[in-house]
């Protein structure tokens, strides 16, 4: 049975100009010839398009006076329930309220993990979908059953380069983070860090950066003190002790995100280390509740709330029909110093 794609590579055009055709959308601009074509594919290869991806005609709307309900996605790159971390639910409360402003409804949220171990990927979009924001790298199988399922998909931060995606750039991140403990004159720095599963510490770009800026400012550096907790603050409070009876903790210490560094903080609480007297511990994310961890802790800052706002806008270009090549729009990013160096 013919796709969507199908007709787009018949027809020499993308999928949402497909889409737009078969919807009659009129809002972007389209010569009579790229339609033609488009009908010509989807005559050729016998295509049906689903009932429940085709659109109210303009006809239709101009007798019923109702505007067209669009809907959209999200899938969350969590462990965590999809509603308590606090990183991805500060990209989220982003889009939920640009959303609004926009009339766009979200009907479905869900985490990677929730759609990797589905038994049936059909009730997560039992409404149609206008669009959807990826917030992770799916499987491919994944990917190509949502990417026949919904016209419009933009990425925050994931590696499908099919796709425009929103990002910030992790290895400059930590990197920074280097460079700030090295200007407060720490040399002896350590790094506890994550990567998606099945991969090395060494496949982070996180570490990668760490690295790059360690060599550059000419420090060793101790593959006993450069961890991977997997996004886990259990292993975080767990090596910071054994680290500790070992006598090896560092000087400082760069870690991957902000929750890590904050189960960090406590652990070094519990065993009576003073931070930063003793040792310091700067984290990556910025979320909301670093400011008030004890000490507060001294951070690199991501625009998360840019990153939902950007994400939800650029999808609504490709659903109006904008069909030009996929963008990579990288944001910048901060140090934010507080008490915990």
């Amino acid at each position: 049975m013919s796709n969507i794609r199908d007709v787009a590579k018949a027809a020499g055009v993308s999928t949402a100009t497909v889409s737009r055709v078969i919807n009659h959308d009129t809002k972007g601009r389209m010569t009579d010839e790229t339609k033609e074509k488009v009908w010509e594919a989807i005559a050729q290869l016998n295509y049906k398009s689903p009932a429940k991806n085709i659109r109210k005609t303009s006809e239709t709307k101009s007798n019923d006076n109702s505007n067209e309900i669009i809907r959209i996605g999200c899938v969350i790159s969590t462990e965590k329930d999809k509603y308590s971390d606090p990183y991805y639910l500060s990209i989220l409360s982003s889009i939920e309220e640009h959303a609004r402003k926009n009339n766009y409804q979200i009907p479905m949220i869900a985490t990677s993990k929730e759609l990797e171990e589905s038994k049936s990927l059909d009730s997560f979009f039992s409404l149609p979908l206008n669009g959807i924001i990826l917030m992770n790298t799916l499987s491919a199988s994944i990917y190509k059953y949502i990417k026949e399922q919904v016209p419009s998909i933009v990425g925050i931060d994931t590696a499908h380069t099919d796709i425009d995606n929103i990002v910030y750039d992790h290895y400059h991140a930590a990197a920074l983070a280097v460079d700030t403990l090295v200007e407060k004159g720490y040399t002896n720095i350590g790094f506890f860090g994550a990567c998606s599963e099945g991969s090395k510490l060494a496949d982070s770009k996180r570490f990668r950066g760490y690295l790059s800026a360690m060599y550059s400012h000419g420090l060793n550096v101790n593959p006993s003190t450069c961890i991977n907790c997997h996004w886990k603050e259990e292993e975080c409070q767990k090596e910071i002790k054994r680290l500790y009876q070992n006598n090896l903790l560092p000087r400082a210490l760069v870690v991957s995100s902000d929750l890590m560094a904050m189960a960090v903080l406590r652990a070094l609480y519990d065993i009576n280390i003073r931070v930063p007297d003793q040792i310091a511990v700067m984290g990556i994310s910025n979320i909301e509740m670093s400011k008030y961890s004890n000490p507060p802790l001294s951070t690199i800052s991501i625009p998360t709330y840019d990153l939902g706002i950007l994400a939800l806008d650029t999808l609504k270009q490709r659903i109006e029909g904008y069909d030009m090549l996929p963008r990579t729009i990288s944001l910048p990013i901060k140090v934010v110093q507080r008490a915990s160096v």
